[in-house]
Order: structure tokens, then sequence, then C-alpha cells
């Protein structure tokens, strides 16, 4: 189980559909959909979809995706997870969006910061991987800040990357 994890400004908890008015807005964002891989624009019923494929995704041990709340206002700025998670390889890929309104503030660091080091105690995760597309150059230089090595070989315009060694007592040492 993925217990809630409270950060300095955030709070990062399993996606419910509570955060789906949020969440709409947020996808649909021309700056946040640009390099993701889903088509839009997105309505109420895809995004009720959306959420309802996590929750089963998380209880069959698939994946999870967190909402990213504010602290002080309850407020959904984004949201971050995990997907294709691999038991017999103690893999997983990540994935994450944020509010442009918070963009350039560090939050997003802050937030997977957070999450890659309750990744390995929660869910057994040692190997995590990204695919980010070619020209997405805040996402390559936020992943690189945190660890991750990039593979420079461009797949279809995508970068594969990844992160290693996600021991509890190494984590620090890494972010």
């Amino acid at each position: 189980m993925f217990k809630t994890i409270k950060l300095p400004r955030v709070t990062l908890r399993l996606i419910t559909h509570k955060h789906g008015a949020a969440l709409l807005t947020i996808l649909n964002n021309p700056l946040v959909y640009e390099f993701n891989d889903y088509k839009t624009p997105l309505n109420k019923q895809h995004i009720k979809q959306l959420i309802q494929d996590d929750i089963s995704s998380y209880y069959q041990g698939e994946g999870v995706r967190l909402a990213i709340e504010h602290n002080m206002s309850g407020k959904l700025l984004g949201t971050c997870g995990l997907y294709k998670i691999c038991k017999q390889t103690k893999s997983a890929y990540i994935g994450f969006e944020l509010d442009p309104l918070y963009w350039q503030q560090g939050l997003m660091q802050e937030v997977l910061k957070g999450f890659v080091s309750e990744v390995h105690s929660s869910l057994n995760i040692e190997h995590l991987y990204a695919e980010i597309h070619g020209k997405n150059v805040r996402c390559y230089n936020l992943l690189t800040k945190l660890g991750f090595v990039f593979n420079q070989q461009l797949n279809n315009g995508v970068w594969p990357v990844s992160y290693t060694h996600l021991r509890a007592h190494e984590t620090d040492s890494y972010l």
C-alpha cells in the first residue's frame, strides 16, 4: 500500500475522482500536453476513465498515480506516478505533470525527490525509467539534476532514461 507523502509545500496522495475537474484543466493546458502522449482535447468522460484506469492499475500492482496537492489551499497542482511496474525486475517508469503556474519554483524537483525516496520502501522498486520527448528540455534538465542517466540515442524522438540504486540509505546521495 502506498502511503500519503507530506512534503514541505505539497502532499502526495493517491488520485481520486475528486481531482477530476482540476486534472482536466491541467492536462488540457497546451504547455502540459505538448510533450505528453494522450490526444487532446480531453473531456470530463476521458478524465473520469483515466482516473478509474489509474485506480484499477494501482490495485492490480501495475501502476500508481499520485495527486500533488498544495498544503495550504488543498488545490491540485499536478500528478506524478509510476507505470509499467515490473515486480520481477523491480523496475517501473515514472511520469509527471505540473500546472504551468507552478513551473520554475523547484516544486517538481521537491515532489520527485520525495516520491523517489518513498518508491523503494513502499513498492520495492530499484530501477526507474522515463521516456522523454526529445524537445522536452525542462524535463531533461530536471531528471538530470535528480541523477537520471540518459541514453544519447533518440528512439522515435524519445529519450529513454534510467535511474538505478534506489536503496533507502543511498537515495540522498543520488538526489
